[in-house]
Formats: structure tokens, sequence, C-alpha cells
């Protein structure tokens, strides 16, 4: 499993800007169907971090919002690379086209 952008061999030539912006692309070029089961994988990972917020009142709430909120890419990058890779050549063809 992939985990960073930067161990994606296609895009090792770019900067992380452009990295992103074919991720970008080829998340554009998912059908309805595979965004939305894109949408129910991420919401099933993050359900369990963020049922827990519930439990936190005032001050204590603090670390637990840091901790989710960089918790989210964390988690959520890994997923979005795996719904990716299958329109990546296309994506960064589509890029290279738009640098020209």
């Amino acid at each position: 499993m992939i985990f960073r952008l930067s161990q994606v061999t296609e895009l090792s030539t770019l900067s992380l800007r452009d990295k992103q912006k074919v991720k970008a692309i080829a998340l554009s070029m998912l059908s309805a169907k595979s965004k939305v089961f894109l949408a129910v994988c991420k919401l099933t990972l993050l359900t369990p971090l963020f049922m827990a917020l519930a439990y936190f009142e005032g001050w204590a709430l603090l670390p637990v919002l840091l901790v989710a909120g960089l918790a989210y890419p964390l988690l959520t990058a890994p997923i979005e690379i795996q719904f990716a890779l299958k329109n990546i050549d296309q994506a960064l063809e589509q890029f290279k086209q738009s640098q020209t």
C-alpha cells in the first residue's frame, strides 16, 4: 500500500505541489460510484475518531481536536492515493498538456 505521493514512481520527477495537482486530476476522473465509495471509506475510517470527540468537554477537548486535525490527512491521504492510482497515467498526461 502506498502511503505518500513520493512513493508513486510515475510522479517521481514532479514537485510535491505538482504531485498533488495530478492526484486531484486523477480523483476528478473517478466515476460517480467510485467517488461515493471513496467517501464511504473515508467516513468509515474517520467515524471512530470523531465519535471520540463527543466524550470530551472544555479544555480537555483541545488536545483531542489537535490530534484529530493532524490525523485526518494522515488517514485519508493513503485511501485517496489508492483510488487515484488507476487514473494516474491519464491524469499525468492531462497535467503535462496543461503545462504546455
